[in-house]
């Protein structure tokens, strides 16, 4: 059932649309050759009206109200001309379902009113019917109209749901990366995993927090939005996983979720992006900004933690050693560790900085 489903989804709506077109079409034809009802023999202007109904069905997903308005029109008409009657729901099927899923739920029951509805009043009051006949005759019309209407409903629902569905989603990619949100949604239980070989950039902006004390809120809001969004436009483009944003530092790690050999050389690549992003940009104040980068390669935990909001985060010494790569680096520069130096001296060019004192790890190579 599930697979069949899917299969369905995924024909074309254009392919769908003229199935539904072609139904309703020879629903129509077919009613009005077998119709038992007084009136006209149907002839080929009978049946013209009814394949142009099925027509209008290809357009009802571009003016749904429209379709089912001219599907009216033309349904009337071949009631004026005195051709056989045949229930309003068959060749108004598609129509009015389309109609009350896209939102004109008041058009839907005004025509399934009108249809149901003045029929029975001229019986009653013109031709004097019984109302138990009456009753009889219509409630096949009625039962019918009802149909439609509630598949319509159904579809509207269903629509809505998926929609919201959806939504949810897109807001728990923009958290976590997307095999981590599908085992999120798989399992109740801890997600938490070791990563031994992964590469860990940290960026920051030089006295970011100083500049933005002279503007307004709005402005600092604004630039560090713009700037944090480019950042994550080079993280998709090179094949990297944003891990949060702390403050004006923006962290980014290759090599997971999804393991890949060349983390180390794709983290360089998006450092220098960065590098050059941040030199073409102003700070709130109006000021040149320039980035501190630090990157450091090797193991690290990586897991979901929280109740209320999700984060999917590092810890390690990979995490530690690269982060303080970054705040004791030079503006402009991009740190490195002699661990991500010896996967990337073949590739780039490097100048020694000398042992520094790391808080922490004591004298590193840099």
């Amino acid at each position: 059932m599930t697979s069949l489903r899917h299969r369905v989804r995924g024909v074309p709506a254009p392919v769908v649309d003229a199935g539904l077109a072609v139904a309703v079409a020879v629903a129509v034809t077919i009613a009005d050759a077998v119709s038992p009802g007084p009136g006209r023999r149907p002839d080929a202007l009978a049946y013209g009206l009814g394949l142009t109904i099925g027509a209008l069905v290809l357009a009802r997903r571009r003016w749904p109200l429209g379709v089912l308005l001219a599907s009216v029109a033309i349904l009337q008409l071949y009631y004026y001309l005195n051709y056989p009657g045949i229930f309003p729901a068959v060749p108004l099927s598609v129509a009015l379902c389309t109609a009350w899923t896209a939102g004109h739920q008041r058009w839907a029951l005004a025509v399934a009113a009108w249809f149901l509805g003045v029929p029975v009043a001229y019986r009653l009051l013109v031709e004097q019917t019984p109302p138990l006949r009456v009753l009889g005759d219509e409630v096949p019309d009625g039962a019918l109209l009802a149909a439609v209407l509630l598949l319509g409903e159904a579809i509207r629902t269903r629509r809505a749901l998926t929609l919201e569905q959806q939504r949810s989603e897109r807001l728990l990619l923009n958290v976590l990366p997307a095999p981590i949100a599908d085992r999120l949604k798989q399992t109740q239980g801890m997600i938490a995993d070791a990563f031994p070989d992964v590469t860990v950039l940290f960026a920051d902006i030089v006295n970011f927090t100083g500049h933005s004390q002279r503007v307004s809120p709005q402005q600092v809001v604004r630039g560090l939005n713009e700037l944090f969004s480019a950042f994550d436009r080079l993280a998709r483009r090179h094949g990297l996983e944003k891990i949060k944003t702390i403050g004006d530092a923006y962290m980014v790690v290759g090599g997971l979720p999804e393991p890949r050999p060349d983390h180390a050389e794709a983290v360089a690549e998006m450092a220098l992006a960065i590098r050059e992003e941040v030199a073409r940009r102003t700070d709130p104040s109006g000021r040149p900004m320039q980035p501190r980068l630090g990157i450091d390669t090797g193991p690290v935990v990586a897991g979901v933690i929280g109740a209320d909001k999700f984060s999917y985060d590092l810890w390690g010494d990979t995490v530690n050693t690269a982060s303080r790569m970054e705040s004791q680096g030079v503006p402009g520069c991009i740190q490195v560790t002699e661990r991500t130096w010896r996967r990337l001296r073949d590739r780039y060019r490097f100048q020694r900085r000398g042992p520094i004192q790391v808080k922490g790890k004591g004298e590193l190579v840099t």
